[in-house]
């Protein structure tokens, strides 16, 4: 079993890939308790400054592995520089492999979204070692998680942090509240913001008309993944 946490569709597909090649379910990482008995269980979850979203510690926290022999696995999708961010979990979980999976920033507030065909090259090209060593099931123990990390974690923004949101333009499709992988959102004339955000400002690059801004993001080009439709988060967050 394959546990995810997506925004922009990059853990998603991510997930998916490895999950065909250990012919495995990928299941959305939720606010609930969840109990597995699988052989092999990972988590796929993006950095999110310099360690998890909340969510997914949250989830990590509190999920039961009954399988005393399960082989564990972690894989941290980071757009930049994150290291050590794949083992803010470890406190809570003892995997047996965790890696970081370079792929596209996307972090409007802060940078450009970077060359994506190159990226998501590389992305593949990673993506099929690490299927390689989860087939074998290797051990390798990631970055450590520092107190850098946890500093830098404190600074990430909230879940009133919609509150910053500036909406302008809007006009009242809806496909933000679609995309938002905690429900978080819904649409009358325009975004209502229920302050449980998990800052993955997927609402941000989903708007068709980017009426939806947060810090520096104006102007700037967005992003979902190629293979990710918007249908696809949709029903991936609903857990069909």
């Amino acid at each position: 079993m394959i546990y995810c946490f997506t925004s922009t569709g990059n853990c998603l597909h991510s997930a998916r890939v490895i999950a065909h090649a250990l012919d495995c379910p990928v299941q959305p990482i939720t606010y609930a308790p969840t109990t597995v008995d699988s052989d092999v269980v990972g988590i796929v979850f993006p950095a999110f400054f310099w360690g998890a979203p909340t969510i997914v510690e949250n989830f990590a926290r509190t999920l039961q592995i009954t399988n005393p022999n399960a082989y564990i696995f972690a894989i941290c999708v980071s757009g930049g520089s994150a290291p050590g961010a794949v083992n803010a979990l470890r406190r809570h979980i003892k995997f047996d492999y965790a890696i970081e999976l370079k792929h596209v920033n996307n972090y409007l507030s802060g940078y450009e979204v970077n060359n994506t065909t190159e990226v998501h090259t590389q992305a593949q090209a990673q993506l099929e070692k690490i299927i390689a060593d989860l087939q074998t099931r290797k051990t390798k123990r990631g970055g450590y998680y520092t107190p850098l990390n946890r500093v830098i974690r404190r600074a990430m923004p909230g879940p009133a942090s919609d509150e910053k949101f500036v909406v302008s333009g809007c006009t009242g499709c809806g496909i933000c509240a679609k995309a938002c992988p905690v429900g978080n959102i819904t649409v009358d004339t325009q975004p209502q913001f229920s302050h449980r955000c998990e800052h993955c400002i997927v609402c941000v690059h989903a708007c068709p008309m980017q009426a939806i801004n947060f810090g520096k993001s104006a102007g700037k080009a967005r992003y979902l993944h190629p293979d990710i439709s918007l249908a696809d988060l949709t029903k991936f967050h609903k857990g069909e």
